[in-house]
């Protein structure tokens, strides 16, 4: 008799050898299936989600109302970019900031006034605009200094950051101001190549 033939009575003669092994066939075909789902989990629950938000966005384009509002809502960003200073890179930024608040200064009766900007950086999420950082130092007396202040607040774009105020005659006003500014000049979207950076500070004499 062949080791075959051996092999072949004895899994014919054992009735609980052929149940554990068929016990075991079953356990191991079981984890198998287990382990797939197991692997398959993260994909089912991205597309119920992606689902989810796609009936979503289906519904409200349905909406009149919400489109209404989207439109609306973009009509509303234009208005607001629109007035927005543009510049044809991070090194124009700077300067633009750096005039306007030389600007802003001197109408406010602040001749002194001295500026530097720091580098311009993306806004997250929109990497069209660019934060310019700049300080402001003057010397000033209250008026003055009072009258800067709301002329910068008055610039959408603008943010008045911090202010310091030193006693004195005159005293010294210290300004953090961050200015904002749309890339994308008229000889930029012709093909001119823009400014590719600045120096991290530039400032008037």
């Amino acid at each position: 008799m062949s080791a075959l033939d051996g092999l072949k009575a004895q899994w014919l003669g054992n009735r609980r050898l052929r149940i554990a092994l068929g016990v075991a066939g079953l356990i191991a075909v079981l984890n198998i299936v287990s382990a797939i789902d197991l692997a398959r989990e993260p994909d089912i629950r991205q597309y119920q989600s992606d689902r989810a938000l796609l009936l979503r966005l289906e519904g409200a384009a349905a909406d009149d109302a919400w489109t209404e509002r989207a439109t609306a809502a973009a009509e509303q960003r234009g208005a607001l970019e629109a007035t927005l200073t543009r510049v044809a890179g991070p090194g124009e930024a700077q300067a633009e900031l750096q005039a306007q608040l030389v600007a802003a200064a001197t109408a406010a009766g602040l001749p002194q006034a001295r500026v530097r900007t720091e580098g311009a950086v993306p806004v997250e999420g929109q990497d069209d605009v660019l934060q310019v950082v700049a300080r402001l130092d003057t010397p000033a007396a209250p008026g003055a200094a009072e009258a800067l202040m709301r002329e910068l607040t008055a610039r959408l774009w603008m943010r008045v950051e911090r202010v310091e105020v030193r006693d004195g005659a005159p005293g010294q006003v210290q300004m953090i101001v961050a200015g904002h500014f749309l890339v994308g000049s008229a000889e930029a979207d012709a093909g001119a190549p823009a400014d590719a950076g600045a120096p991290a500070f530039g400032g008037s004499p």
